[in-house]
């Protein structure tokens, strides 16, 4: 028996001398702690319950009697074992005190063997108490249990079930106490328990496995079934309905079967040993799970050499941690090509804190590797092109710049960090022209690409000439994300384009105005007699021919300022016909027009003025 703290109450000790000189046996089974009243035992109770396994008193304490005593311990323990062991006896008392609710009475006699008689009376009252305790534990068990318990007598009806295992097939407990196994299951589920269930619970003494069950409504079930054997005839069957379990492992096989990668349970071990693998394995890696499971290639072979030793040490950290792992690295198909994975996983220990496997999931990122070095290299073209780009997010208040490459920042002189969360605004000036701004906020508001040429200004206040090509932005579902656009300084261009217009003012207003002049001198320089004639028409042709060329410029460029792109619907042979009827020098030509195709014609006016001035050239040049 296991040992016993006994609390004494009685105003002498005699009891606990006995039990020092009894000998080594109750010393070793038996700890006693003595009080002299009543008071101090009810202090004891409430301070040392779980450690008092029997409480013994004398009837006659010096604030109460014994049988008060026990009123005051019965109001708080009802169930504590309680033995009223006194020199003041008689058959009235024990009475009084058995219907009290003393567990037992015992009478001093005044010898020696009176102590060894107590002894064996709080031992059966210990054990008593104990055994019922350990009862009302298992039937409390039993009846809070979510998993569904009954037992079965020899004949295979209920003698008892819990709640738990009514409800599964749809009864209250009451109807099913009696009953025979065999109403909660389908004939052809009855067969298999007669013919292969039973039998291996009695050959082995329990079984275990999966069965279907059948509710009041007629309606069967998957259900985990567990039966033991009892010693005394009959078992114990333990039932939980898997239902949702079958449907989770079926959505989980399921989704292992789309996974670009796979499920694993594996030993720690370097080599990775597979004990179990889920996943669409074949056409990830080109081996079957089989093949990992059985060991025909170990998942160390499939790692890539120079990541092997990185993967062993990362899962070796995080299970001396105890901690999840999560590793990307390279693998190997059976085709030889490199792919890239993600996996994470944890460590599964046994009872002694052992790691026992490893359990994880392993994805395929190739294609996702592939993405990121593509945007690597594309953000990397970005930051170093050879042009400022910058980008926007219209759906933050302002349409502020998130973006801005370093060109960006060479270009306008400002910063990164000055740059970013602004309105491209910042870069007007005083002499920015409104109508370009105007451009470029109705093409943002119409969510469409535009191309200007604007003023802007740098960080330092030097105003520059920007070509601007901002381009809209939208996601796979056509909602726009932000806009962006790209910045050439031309101002060397426009500076060269003004450049050229000056000139050509020059060209076609001063010096015309100076050739009209020569020209209308040479009349009076002819009637000089010491200028010959040869002379003077060296002059004036080339002058009439400039003149002339000046008159054609000025044409050409009103033609040129003021023509439609649109398409000429007449054909081309119709539209030269045209052209030439307005060239007097034509008139005796002989022209031939050869087409393969009547193409149509666009620009009419420019194409025009380019066939005059050709057959007008051709013309003068045969005569």
């Amino acid at each position: 028996m296991t040992s016993l703290h006994i609390l004494h109450v009685d105003h002498r000790s005699r009891f606990a001398d006995y039990l020092s000189r009894s000998g080594q046996d109750h010393r070793d089974e038996i700890t006693i702690t003595t009080v002299r009243r009543a008071a101090a035992g009810l202090q004891q109770l409430r301070t040392r319950r779980d450690e008092i396994d029997c409480l013994v008193s004398e009837y006659d304490l010096p604030d109460r009697d014994g049988l008060e005593f026990l009123d005051m311990v019965r109001e708080e323990w009802s169930e504590l074992p309680f033995i009223l062991f006194t020199d003041e006896g008689s058959e009235s008392v024990a009475s009084e005190a058995i219907s009290a609710g003393a567990t037992d009475y015992v009478q001093k006699t005044g010898s020696l063997q009176q102590y060894d008689l107590l002894i064996n009376r709080i031992r059966n009252c210990v054990a008593r108490f104990r055994s019922r305790r350990e009862r009302e534990r298992v039937y409390q068990a039993l009846e809070t249990a979510t998993e569904g318990i009954g037992l079965l007598d020899d004949d295979g009806q209920y003698v008892y079930l819990n709640d738990a295992y009514a409800e599964l097939y749809g009864y209250e407990r009451a109807q099913l106490v009696g009953t025979h196994w065999r109403e909660l299951y389908p004939e052809a589920e009855r067969h298999r328990f007669h013919d292969e269930i039973l039998p291996e619970l009695t050959r082995s003494g329990s079984w275990t496995g999966r069965s279907r069950g059948k509710r009041i409504t007629g309606e069967t079930f998957p259900e985990a079934l567990s039966l033991t054997q009892l010693r005394t005839g009959g078992h114990v069957c333990v039932v939980r309905d898997v239902s949702e379990r079958l449907q989770r492992e079926r959505q989980f096989e399921t989704l292992a079967s789309n996974l670009q990668g796979m499920v694993y349970r594996c030993e720690n071990d370097p080599a990775w040993p597979m004990q179990h693998v889920l996943g669409n394995v074949e056409d990830f890696l080109g081996y079957s799970t089989a093949q990992l499971e059985s060991q025909d290639i170990s998942w160390r072979e499939i790692i890539h050499p120079l990541d092997r030793d990185d993967v062993w040490n990362a899962v070796q950290d995080a299970l001396d941690e105890q901690t999840t792992y999560e590793i990307t690295y390279r693998v190997t198909d059976r085709n030889g090509d490199t792919k890239w994975v993600i996996e994470r996983g944890r460590g599964i220990t046994s009872a002694d804190g052992t790691v026992d496997h490893l359990e994880g999931l392993i994805t395929d990122i190739t294609a996702r590797k592939k993405r990121e070095r593509e945007l690597e290299w594309k953000t990397k073209a970005m930051d170093e092109a050879p042009m400022g780009i910058a980008i926007s997010d219209p759906s933050r208040d302002g349409n502020p710049l998130v973006y801005v490459n370093e060109h960006f920042c060479e270009l306008t002189g400002y910063r990164e960090d000055d740059a970013l969360g602004r309105n491209c605004r910042f870069l007007q000036g005083p002499l920015t022209s409104s109508e370009p701004v105007q451009e470029m906020r109705d093409a943002i508001d119409e969510t469409t690409a535009v191309e200007t040429d604007i003023l802007n200004y740098r960080a330092d206040g030097t105003p520059f000439w920007n070509h601007v090509q901002i381009t809209p932005i939208f996601d796979t579902n056509g909602e726009l994300e932000y806009f962006v656009g790209f910045q050439h300084d031309i101002t060397s261009r426009v500076e060269h384009k003004r450049r050229i217009e000056v000139l050509h003012r020059i060209l076609l207003h001063d010096i015309r105005n100076e050739l009209n002049i020569l020209l209308g001198q040479l009349p009076s320089l002819a009637e000089q007699s010491d200028v010959d004639t040869d002379t003077i028409a060296a002059i004036r042709d080339p002058a009439t021919n400039l003149l002339h060329s000046s008159d054609k410029a000025r044409q050409i460029e009103s033609v040129f300022d003021s023509a439609s792109f649109e398409p000429l619907e007449d054909e081309l042979s119709a539209f030269i016909d045209r052209a030439l009827s307005q060239i007097p020098a034509a008139e005796d030509a002989a022209i031939r027009i050869d087409l393969q195709s009547d193409p149509t014609v666009v620009a009419p006016e420019q194409v025009s003025v380019a066939f005059r001035e050709l057959i007008e050239r051709s013309c003068v040049g045969d005569c």
